[in-house]
């Protein structure tokens, strides 16, 4: 399954040249059993709120060089360095593991695929608020005026949502890249999250039967540009 890995390496290479580091991970941030609600009057700031950028993607691999381990990665300031509203990403990568999905056939690919996807809408750390938005394809984060007193930071934050993310039999390992820094293409990374949900989206029609007739299917376009989609949509035909 390399359905997004020509997105994944185009993301990589994007963010891998504007001085990616990779974050320590030591202690995963206090993750709660609900969402958190962070009031106006309670934050310190909003990733992506307003006319800010709010990028938000998640992609899938089998290859074990696009995501070697679990990982975070930051470009640009962390959560105590920032100190107003600015323009954010959240860039997730998981692999799959190769053979558990060996075992099963691309019905439960998928189904193991969309699990995985929702755990976004079920982790919930402390005092950082995902208003994720798949429709609109944003993420603003308000984070708590008291979780920057307690010195919240991205590492702790992925880590947490990796931890989430593992607790599926399917997930071998994460890479997670937040992105703060303002001289970054946030239109690129915007277009490279919009051809990922596509391919998610292209997923949807074919494994839920919303279209058998590729003349009038809206992914149409996208299955003679990404290796495999066809293939699999006729295998389901």
């Amino acid at each position: 399954m390399n359905l997004y890995d020509a997105e994944i390496e185009k993301l990589k290479c994007m963010l891998e040249s504007h001085n990616v580091k990779k974050l320590p991970l030591q202690k995963e941030w206090e993750m709660t059993d609900k969402e958190n609600l962070i009031l106006k009057s309670e934050m310190a700031y909003e990733l992506g709120g307003g006319s800010n950028a709010a990028v938000s993607a998640i992609a899938f691999t089998q290859d074990e060089e696009l995501v070697p381990e679990d990982a975070v990665y930051l470009v640009g300031d962390d959560l105590c360095e920032i100190k107003n509203d600015i323009s954010y990403a959240r860039i997730t990568v998981i692999r799959l593991d190769s053979e558990y999905i060996k075992k099963h056939d691309d019905n439960a690919l998928y189904a193991s695929m969309r699990a995985t996807d929702y755990v976004r809408y079920h982790a919930f750390p402390k005092g950082y608020m995902m208003r994720i938005s798949a429709v609109r394809e944003r993420e603003p984060v308000r984070v708590s005026r008291e979780a920057v007193s307690q010195g919240i930071n991205f590492a702790a934050v992925g880590l947490g949502l990796i931890n989430a993310y593992r607790k599926r039999p399917e997930v071998e390992a994460v890479s997670i890249y937040f992105v703060t820094d303002q001289k970054t293409d946030y239109a690129f990374l915007k277009n490279e999250a919009h051809r990922c949900e596509q391919i998610t989206d292209s997923l949807n029609h074919i494994f839920n039967g919303l279209t058998m007739d590729c003349s009038t299917c809206s992914s149409r376009e996208l299955c003679d540009e990404i290796d495999g989609l066809r293939e699999l949509h006729k295998k389901q035909i």
